[in-house]
Parts: C-alpha cells; sequence; structure tokens
C-alpha cells in the first residue's frame, strides 16, 4: 500500500505540469478559486436608520462646551434684537482669555468646544466682508479681536475639537427676509467661517427665524418667513460638508432635545422623522421607527442665563453631574454653555464649578470594574466573533449578540470580588442601528440570588443605570460580585459592545 508520502510524490509533478500548461495560454484561470461567501463575518444585518461616520465621530465627542460672547455680554441682555444696531456695545477693554475659556472646559471633562460667532443681534465676532456690523466697528480693543481664530487656537492647544455657532436670522441685516441675504450674507459668512479656521465637527444654527413674538419683535413684524423653503438647508449642509467633511449640520444631523434645562428623555431613540418639524416631546424622546438617523443633543447653562450677568451664579459640581447623567447617559450627546464675562474671562464661580465636575467623573465613572472581566451569555450569534467577553475587552468595534430572530438575551459580568456599584454603563452597536427596546440589570453577590438593581427602556449610543434609575443623588452603593445585564426586548438580535460598571 502507497504511503501518504509516496501519494504527494505521485500527485505534486502533475499539478505542476498542469500549472505549467496552464501558464502558456493567456486565458488560463488559476487552478484554486478562493470561495467568496456572501457574509463570511455572520455580521448581523443591519436596523436602518443608521449614523454615518462623521455622525459617529460626532456621538463619540459626545461632552463638549458652549461659549455665548459678544455685545450681549457688555448691556446685560440675552437677544440683542430690541435696539438699534450698535457695533460700539461691543466694547472689550483687553482681549478675551479664550486660552482660560477653554482650559476651564477642558477640566470638566469636555472633548470639544462651540463659540457664538454671531447671535441674533447680527454682529460678527470676527473680521467679516459680509457686514459692518463685526469687530472691526467695535470699540476698546475690539478691532484686535478675532474670536473664531482665538478660539480655534485654543481648543487645537488642548486637543479639543472645534465648532462654531452662526445664527441664520440676523435683527441687524437690512437684507434678512429677502433672497439676497441668504446668498449675499449669510452664505458669505458659513464660507468664511469653513475655510479659515480650520477642521470643524459641528456647526449650530438655532430655530430662531424672525418674525413676531418671542423670535422677533416689532420691526421684525412684517418680515416673517418660513425657514423650512428660505434657507435651503438641504443645499447649505451640501455646501458645508464640501468644506468641512467631518464637521455634523445642527437640524440636520442632529437635533435638538427639546428642552434647555439639562435632560434627555429616558425612552431617547436617535431615530427621528422630519428634518423640518420639531416637536418638543417628540425631541426628546426620539422616533422609534423614524426613517432618518438625527440623534438628539442637550444645550444647558452653567448659571440661568446664556449671556454673562454680574448676578450670575454657577450650577454646583453635583448638579452638573446630574445633567451629565440625564444626558449623555441618556443617549443625548451634551453641550454646556460656560459664559464668559466682559472683562473676557471665564467668571470664578464657573471656573469652580468645572473642576469640580471634571473631578465627580473622575472619581464616579472612570475606575471601570468590568474592564477586562470574563463574561457569560445564555445566548450567543454563532458562527463568529461575538462571545460576551466582547462587552469587557475594551473594543468600540467588537460586540455580544444572539443569532437572527432572538430579541433578548442576557449577559453577566464576574468582577471576582464584591464591589460597591453605582451606575451599570450600556453602549449599544449603533452602526448597524438603534435596537434595543426594554432590558434591565441584576446584582448578585453570590451568582445564584439575584437582585433588581435599574430597568429601562432604549440604550443607544450610551445609556447609564443608576440605582433605579435614580440620578439624584450619588446615594449608597450596592455590593455586589456578579452584575447581569437582561435584553428583554429588541427589534432584532441586541448588539452590545461596552458594559462598564463602576
Amino acid at each position: 500500500m502507497a504511503t501518504s508520502r509516496q501519494i504527494s510524490r505521485q500527485i505534486l509533478p502533475l499539478l505542476a505540469a498542469f500549472a505549467v500548461a496552464a501558464a502558456g495560454d493567456c486565458a488560463a484561470q488559476s487552478l484554486f478559486q478562493e470561495q467568496e461567501l456572501p457574509n463570511p463575518g455572520n455580521t448581523p444585518s443591519p436596523v436602518f436608520p443608521v449614523p454615518t461616520e462623521r455622525q459617529m465621530q460626532w456621538y463619540e465627542t459626545e461632552f463638549y462646551g458652549f461659549s455665548h460672547y459678544g455685545p450681549n455680554t457688555f448691556v446685560g441682555t440675552e437677544w440683542g434684537n430690541d435696539r438699534p444696531s450698535d457695533p460700539t456695545e461691543f466694547a472689550p477693554a483687553a482681549l478675551p482669555d479664550c486660552q482660560q475659556w477653554v482650559d476651564a472646559m477642558a477640566a470638566a471633562g469636555m472633548r470639544g468646544a462651540v463659540i457664538i460667532s454671531k447671535h441674533h443681534d447680527g454682529f460678527c465676532l470676527w473680521p467679516t466682508g459680509s457686514t459692518e456690523f463685526n469687530v472691526l466697528h467695535g470699540a476698546g480693543v475690539s478691532k484686535e479681536v478675532n474670536i473664531l481664530k482665538q478660539f480655534a487656537d485654543a481648543c487645537r492647544a488642548n486637543g479639543m475639537k472645534f465648532g462654531v455657532y452662526v445664527s441664520p436670522w440676523d435683527a441687524s441685516s437690512p437684507l434678512y427676509a429677502t433672497d439676497a441675504y441668504v446668498t449675499d450674507v449669510l452664505l458669505k459668512q458659513i464660507t468664511e467661517i469653513c475655510t479659515g479656521y480650520g477642521p470643524m465637527f459641528e456647526i449650530w444654527f438655532d430655530g430662531a427665524m424672525g418674525g413676531g413674538g418671542y423670535y422677533g419683535g416689532s420691526e421684525m413684524q412684517n418680515r416673517t418667513i418660513d425657514k423650512t423653503v428660505y434657507y435651503d438647508w438641504e443645499n447649505v449642509a451640501d455646501s458645508i460638508h464640501k468644506m468641512q467633511p467631518g464637521c455634523v449640520v445642527w437640524g440636520r444631523e442632529f437635533r435638538w432635545c427639546g428642552n434647555e434645562d439639562g435632560f434627555s428623555g429616558r425612552t431617547c431613540w436617535a431615530n427621528f422623522n422630519s428634518k423640518e418639524v420639531f416637536i418638543e416631546q417628540q425631541n426628546n424622546t426620539g422616533v422609534e421607527d423614524g426613517l432618518l438617523f438625527i440623534p438628539s443633543e442637550s444645550d444647558v447653562r452653567t448659571t440661568s442665563k446664556w449671556f454673562w450677568t454680574a448676578e450670575e451664579k454657577a450650577k454646583t459640581p453635583e448638579q452638573l453631574f446630574k445633567i451629565y447623567l440625564e444626558t449623555i447617559g441618556r443617549n443625548s450627546t451634551l453641550i454646556m454653555n460656560c459664559a464668559p464675562d466682559d472683562k473676557g474671562k471665564m467668571p470664578d464661580n464657573v471656573v469652580e464649578s468645572l473642576k469640580g465636575l471634571g473631578k465627580l467623573l473622575d472619581e464616579r465613572l472612570a475606575k471601570d470594574f468590568a474592564a477586562g472581566r470574563h463574561a457569560t451569555a445564555d445566548k450567543v450569534r454563532t458562527p463568529g466573533n461575538f462571545g460576551a467577553d466582547n462587552v469587557t475587552d475594551g473594543c468600540k468595534d467588537t460586540y455580544w449578540t444572539t443569532n437572527d430572530g432572538d430579541t433578548s438575551g442576557s449577559v453577566t459580568i464576574d468582577l471576582k470580588r464584591r464591589r460597591g456599584i453605582h451606575y451599570v454603563m450600556l453602549q449599544e452597536y449603533i452602526r448597524l442601528g438603534q435596537r434595543v427596546r426594554a432590558f434591565d440589570i441584576e446584582t448578585s453577590i453570590d451568582g445564584r440570588d439575584w437582585q433588581p438593581f435599574a430597568e429601562g427602556t432604549t440604550i443607544g449610543y450610551k445609556r447609564i443605570m443608576a440605582k433605579d434609575d435614580n440620578t439624584d443623588s450619588y446615594g449608597e452603593a450596592t455590593e455586589a460580585r456578579y452584575v447581569r445585564v437582561n435584553i428583554r426586548d429588541s427589534h432584532t438580535c441586541p448588539l452590545l459592545h461596552t458594559i462598564s460598571i463602576y
């Protein structure tokens, strides 16, 4: 009987001869064809809508600042649309210290910052060719101010992302509500901003549109516009993306959360149905079956007003931490206003509160007890790399999931020893769409007897759960060695890329 080695010696020359013959034929194909499977990794199908890469980069920024500064800072108002346009109201005695502003934001844990370049009064805080109502005509050292350059440079010095707010409504422009305003004023301003100050991660446009009532005044009564048509936002956004490929556009790629009080809905879908019509309650919760991916951004003030006034008091670090939990911890991003004073400095009380918030975040949400720990699941998708350990491996691109058709499942993490637990953080792999409708969390000391910790509905990009979902205080820790996350309902197979325990 021939051995396997002898057979190999007999076959290999034949294969070599075949290969030589084939090589002489210019039309010959390789003897061995690599099989092409339609989904070799067994990746779950997406649940639409799904985010763009630009939206994912924005989501991962999570927490960033907002600085309202301008003529209103010097006259003690919020809107600036109720008086004649006077550039000399902007009267800084010294250059604003944008580096100090951004340093204070960085101390709070912010990863980016957005500057007011033009508010509703129409005053431009950079030397622009679009209007004379700008820093070149202000008082004091106004001619030396270019808030966009100073702020962008400060952000880059801190390794933070840079963004801009520019009000579409302009109470000073005689062209407002005519076609010429959009082409000759607003688009020129947007182009100057997008081409002159480096990469931007976000551009804010606000919903103020002029007209009577809250957003207008007597001077605007006859100039009400339909903002859904007037600004031609789709083309504006397309132009911005050509100049700033990484910049998300307010109202097109993310939505206002529906309030300025610093809370997102406990149920919060990134899905939405309209880029034009915003209903406050719907903004807060999103639309489960929405056809568009337009996630929520929560805007809030560190004080009671957007622009600085002498009597302003800052919220305490504990109040700011609660806001953090109820926004970033509920599938929203957080933009927190930190208004500098008329001397161009961030007020001491705001600086101290921001430092205090950063300290609380370090103390309460930095040490992840689950990192690197072994996890098990009652259901795991096969074949493929979808095991439970993916939720503790520190990689946002690996995830646990179940087989198609399984809309529930449980993941259990062994912390190796008893820990005092305050928060459990969950993150879906939303690159393939938001899925989870209902979940709960349990804890155990021995792995046999389980106690309820918290329950919720949506997860999305990030969900931070306190005991009983109570964000009012830090509270007493729950002693446990084991933590179990139960997905009770999902659109289709749930995908979790991270579970963290603090």
